[in-house]
């Protein structure tokens, strides 16, 4: 499936615009913090022109709210606070907390074939929510999420299905079936529906030597993650610009592992990279879970190291943020040497 000229004028048309609404907004208004908001983030690999393949992860969508104040949204609380207190999160610091529904979906390279595939990656998908609390300063940001999820539904290979005949009407394409109606979704992971779990808990710190308040800056991350996805990260991320946040506030891959809370700051826009090593241990969405999958793969034929990395435009102005971003992804599996790409939108509105 290949992105139309259209949309990519569109995006472009956009940019500059966004580059001078900000610019008029800063003659207006001083910068100011703000209590809370909502992040909508969307994940597609047809975002990144000429390179739209439709297959691995093909799709994320998410929405969340944050706030500062325990207020708001929150069900998962109780089991977020014990986990943040192991990290040293206590109720007596200042913290940020966020609620956040989402979904993903992976898909094998051919979507045609209504069989089993056992040589590539198995259909699989999430649906999921989760709350987070995050404590930071000026130098260190701790985070502790827990996620409840359904691997399994039909919902995301009907959404999958709507959106490819959606585009080929949009595109007028009745003289093709490009891009294919996915054929293989009955086979998915834990196909029916099956709960699922993940806690996540994070660390990120600022490299001081190396980092130039307002202009530049740079940290390091260590994770650890035990559930339905059972791993271990170390990384690094680096902002250049107009900087008015914290770099943990960053906007890298939020659909999935989006590590803390969205920047609450206005008028700054900066560039930024991200880069993560990741130790395997178990993933439901590869090796199944409880109950039986048609199509699965060992712990031995999983990749045991797993790299993932971003680059990105973010612009904060009045009382949004949006960022532009590319991402890839190495091999999950042993079997294929191909890596993953896709591009995502976000988009912020602080009240």
């Amino acid at each position: 499936m290949r992105t139309p000229n259209s949309i990519i004028l569109v995006l472009c048309v956009f940019v500059f615009n966004l580059f001078s609404i900000t610019a008029f907004a800063e003659e207006l208004e001083e910068n100011q913090a703000q209590n809370k908001g909502i992040g909508i983030y969307l994940d597609q690999d047809f975002l990144v022109p000429f390179s739209n393949e439709d297959r691995d992860y093909t799709m994320g969508l998410a929405v969340e709210f944050f706030w500062q104040k325990e207020s708001g949204i929150y069900p998962l609380d109780g089991l977020v606070r014990t986990a943040g207190e192991w990290l040293g999160i206590y109720d007596t610091d200042e913290i940020d907390y966020s609620f956040m529904l989402g979904t993903l979906a992976y898909t094998p390279d051919d979507l045609s074939d209504p069989q089993p595939i056992y040589n590539d990656r198995p259909y699989a998908s999430l649906i999921y929510f989760s709350n987070k609390r995050v404590r930071s300063d000026e130098k260190k940001a701790l985070a502790a999420e827990i996620l409840l999820g359904i691997i399994g539904s039909r919902i995301p290979g009907e959404a999958q299905t709507a959106f490819h005949r959606w585009y080929r009407d949009y595109n007028d394409l009745k003289e093709t079936d490009d891009p294919v109606d996915p054929k293989g979704w009955r086979h998915q992971i834990s196909d029916g529906g099956e709960l699922t779990f993940r806690l996540r808990l994070t660390k990120s710190e600022i490299i001081e030597v190396l980092s130039y308040p307002g202009s530049f800056d740079i940290a390091s991350t260590v994770g650890l993650s035990l559930g339905f996805q059972t791993n271990a990260n170390v990384g690094i991320a680096m902002r250049l610009g107009k900087l008015r946040s914290p770099i943990w506030s960053m906007p890298y891959d939020p659909v999935n592992r989006g590590n803390f809370v969205p920047s609450k700051a206005k008028h700054e826009w900066y560039l930024w990279s991200a880069f993560n090593a990741r130790l395997v241990g178990y993933d439901a969405l590869l090796q199944g879970q409880f109950n039986k999958s048609e199509v699965t793969f060992s712990y031995n034929e999983l990749e045991p190291v797993v790299y993932d990395g971003g680059l990105g435009l973010t612009m904060g102005f009045l009382s949004s943020q949006i960022t532009f971003s590319v991402n890839a992804k190495t091999p999950d599996l042993k079997i294929f040497s191909r890596n993953q790409v896709w591009g995502g939108v976000n988009y912020i509105h602080y009240f």
